[in-house]
């Protein structure tokens, strides 16, 4: 048969068509006539054109990359209008964006829950009938979205703190390259105080106090011995292993005040290890008011306190021990001290000498070192510790309210711990704490009398000599101790890291 018969027959064959992507067929230029300046120049721009289409075209159509962790984070909030958009705005904003944010309402009475919603990307669910505060609501939040384990990495931090735009990425990095560490911690600072003076000195002294916690931490190897719980990220294998070793619903517990020591604690005695990073930081919200302080701090101190007489001594809960006594020894010191002053002055046997201001000097210099490695330090911030008497305004502070707590614990007595704080947050009188105050100060006036009357009147001057010999030279040991540990914390290298 002929080609020309055969050539109706012949059909073309239908092009093969693949679903996906397809690169926009590029125009190819026909050779021009000439090989002159200008056929040179456009066909060099044609080829310069034809390589900006094919890398425009990698780029918009490239594949996701893939990350070897999903991460969660938990936000409980009660009554956070003041705080949550821009703790959400910060969240949303990390250069580590994370797979889930979970917004915990919990018994919210004003605008957290519309505020929250306003976020794309967000879920807001409100507790019901939750009674254990911020633990109830992460317990809500840990069995809805993290108990099936889909995530790898848990975030858990409150609603009036913001992240710095790496922290997260931080966190998540730290985490998975120690693979012993269940947990890693945020650094904290507080953004500088607002109102009048003393509530921007108060500020300042928790900046100090946390400065301290923190620089601990990098004394042992930035290991610590309570999870921070304004920002904190877990490893889900880790908790999971609690929730499962311990048998209830999520990691944290309501049996007591501090719910993130406690957590630390079950991690160690599992085998895992709690640490604090290096470069994830959080702007957390400071107590504005001696009120609201003074709340906070008993909760804090009856929650460790409860922790430490519940569970055996051991190498973990040594260092709660030892700060316990440590602040309880700084006190007796001082109060020794103005108890064996007034009485020398009585009787006209108090020898002044000048060595009795080294201890004062090396608590400056002390306190300008800790300035030194604040976050965010500020010419204040050096002031205030040169000055001392700030300083040993809040060893006070801390003193009276953890003997408050103590007694309170020996006591039996039991309070809402949550409940006296978020009162004394909102400037609303709770508990006993000005009653107290007044007992204590009554209580020390009848004491001080009683002493001052018995010693001026009914001491004998050798019982006199006795006691004021005793007393001073027992203070003089303890001071010189004291004072020694104190030139070595002064003079401890801090090996580049700061607080």
């Amino acid at each position: 048969m002929a080609v020309q018969e055969l050539a109706p027959l012949l059909v073309p064959p239908t092009p093969r068509v693949v679903e996906g992507t397809v690169l926009t067929a590029l125009t190819v230029p026909q050779p021009r006539q000439g090989s002159g300046l200008i056929d040179r120049i456009v066909e060099r721009t044609e080829a310069a054109r034809r390589v900006v289409e094919v890398t425009i075209h990698r780029l918009r159509y490239r594949p996701a990359g893939r990350r070897t962790a999903r991460m969660a984070v938990l936000i409980p909030a009660h009554d956070e209008q003041d705080d949550i958009e821009a703790c959400l705005a910060s969240v949303l904003a990390q250069t580590r964006v994370p797979d889930l944010v979970v917004v915990i309402a919990d018994n919210c009475t004003d605008d957290t829950v519309a505020l929250a919603r306003r976020f794309r990307g967000v879920k807001v669910i409100e507790t019901s009938g939750n009674t254990d505060a911020k633990v109830g609501a992460l317990a809500t939040g840990y069995g809805e979205f993290i108990a099936g384990g889909a995530f790898d990495v848990m975030v858990s931090m409150d609603a009036d703190v913001e992240l710095e735009p790496n922290c997260l990425a931080d966190l998540e990095a730290e985490l998975l390259k120690t693979p012993s560490a269940a947990a890693v911690s945020a650094k904290y600072h507080f953004a500088e105080g607002t109102g009048g003076w003393f509530n921007r000195q108060l500020v300042r002294a928790q900046k100090m106090d946390f400065t301290q916690f923190q620089m601990r931490a990098n004394e042992r190897g930035r290991r610590t011995t309570i999870v921070g719980g304004q920002c904190s990220a877990f490893r889900f294998s880790a908790v999971d292993e609690v929730v499962r070793t311990h048998r209830r619903p999520a990691p944290w517990t309501n049996e007591t005040a501090t719910e993130d020591a406690q957590l630390g604690l079950e991690l160690q005695e599992l085998g895992w290890t709690t640490v604090m990073s290096t470069t994830a930081r959080a702007q957390v919200g400071a107590m504005p008011t001696l009120r609201a302080l003074s709340g906070q701090r008993s909760k804090w101190n009856a929650g460790l306190i409860a922790l430490m007489t519940g569970t055996p001594l051991s190498k973990r809960t040594l260092p709660f021990w030892l700060q316990h006594i440590g602040l309880g020894l700084n006190m007796l010191m001082r109060v020794a001290f103005v108890c064996l002053l007034a009485a020398s002055l009585a009787v006209h046997q108090f020898v002044w000498s000048w060595w009795w201001l080294t201890p004062t000097v090396l608590a400056a210099v002390y306190q300008l070192k800790m300035a030194h490695l604040a976050p965010r330090r500020t010419t204040a911030d050096y002031l205030f510790a040169a000055l001392w008497l700030p300083g040993e305004a809040w060893l006070w502070f801390s003193g009276w309210n953890t003997t408050k707590a103590w007694v309170t614990h020996l006591r039996g007595r039991q309070r809402d711990l949550w409940a006296a704080q978020a009162a004394a947050e909102r400037g609303v009188k709770s508990g006993n704490g000005s009653g107290a105050l007044l007992g204590t100060f009554v209580a020390a006036v009848a004491a001080s009398s009683v002493g001052a009357w018995y010693w001026l009147t009914q001491a004998s001057v050798t019982f006199q000599r006795v006691v004021l010999t005793v007393g001073w030279r027992s203070l003089a040991v303890l001071t010189v101790l004291a004072t020694i540990l104190l030139v070595v914390k002064i003079l401890r290298p801090t090996r580049g890291l700061t607080a």
